[in-house]
């Protein structure tokens, strides 16, 4: 049964996910049916849903702000990796949409990069909050951005006489409050060619890991091909959570996770994740989600969001 209390929105996610809450546990309606919510003192929720357990019978979490269910608090970045048709796609674009139902536009906001024109995120173009960007110097200037913004709410932070992004949003009210922004950079391999592309993106990793949580920033990086001929040693070495669903080899999972085990990984949806704060890798599946259904969920999401 769903508990109405748990989203931020109320009447058209509530009854879509109602409607299809009895198609079964490899769906992404029966996990928004199951979830639960670790909403904080301001009304954020920041403890993301994986997808199910290996058994299918319990939820897994990606928690960005405290413990939760069971599963620690997880670091502020996240590397996914997966091999064309493993699962990855479908991960990131129910992760957005799992982002976009349990907080406001004010409490979370989502960019996205991606070289390849988009197209993984179509269905996701009518939320009003997400942005798509395929321009590597649109990216460039978004990366240089993040290390100044940091810069600017460390010094905003002293100002106020608060530690983190929420005491700040406290202080200056809901008119002046600063975003928590979840930032998605797909097929990251493709731009890591450019080595000016490269430096910023090594700078935000810096700014955002030595302010951790407090930055209000969130990089998730993905890629398909996690070779250090492509995706460099310095970049892999932030990534406090690292996610992989089936690579072809094993040297390629050892990069990407610091074990080997994804190549073993069986069908589509199939994940191994190495979160910060785990005693072990986890092994879960991305639920299953249409792209006609993620289109009624991001309709649903609207009209929440226009009332």
């Amino acid at each position: 049964m769903l508990d109405k209390n748990r989203f931020r929105y109320s009447a058209a996610i509530e009854a879509l996910i109602e409607k299809h809450s009895d198609e079964g546990n490899d769906s992404m309606w029966s996990v928004w049916r199951d979830r639960q919510v670790n909403r904080n003192a301001y009304g954020g929720n920041y403890s993301f849903v994986l997808g199910r357990s290996d058994d299918k019978d319990s939820l897994v979490y990606l928690n960005f702000d405290t413990p939760f269910d069971g599963y620690a608090a997880h670091a502020p970045y996240t590397l996914v990796t997966g091999m064309t048709g493993s699962g990855k796609s479908s991960f990131l674009r129910n992760l957005i949409l799992d982002i976009a139902i349990t907080n406001t536009p004010d409490l979370a906001a989502i960019k996205v990069f991606d070289p390849n024109g988009g197209w993984a995120f179509e269905s996701l173009k009518g939320l009003h909050r997400l942005r798509v960007e395929s321009n590597i110097e649109t990216a460039k200037s978004y990366l240089d951005g993040i290390t100044k913004s940091i810069e600017a709410h460390e010094k905003l932070f002293e100002t106020l006489g608060v530690k983190t992004l929420e005491e700040c949003n406290k202080v200056l009210g809901l008119k002046k409050r600063l975003m928590r922004t979840f930032v998605v950079i797909d097929e990251i391999a493709v731009w890591l060619i450019d080595d000016d592309f490269k430096a910023k993106l090594l700078s935000a990793l810096k700014a955002i890991s030595t302010k951790g949580w407090s930055t209000g920033y969130h990089l998730i990086l993905a890629t398909q091909w996690p070779d250090p001929r492509v995706l460099p040693q310095e970049v892999v070495h932030y990534f406090g959570n690292r996610i992989s669903l089936k690579l072809p080899t094993e040297e390629m999972s050892e990069y990407a996770l610091g074990i080997k085990g994804a190549e073993n990984l069986t069908d589509l949806g199939h994940m191994l994740a190495v979160l910060r704060g785990e005693s072990h890798p986890i092994q879960c599946w991305v639920p299953w989600l249409s792209d006609e259904d993620a289109e009624r969920m991001v309709t649903a999401i609207r009209v929440a969001e226009d009332r």
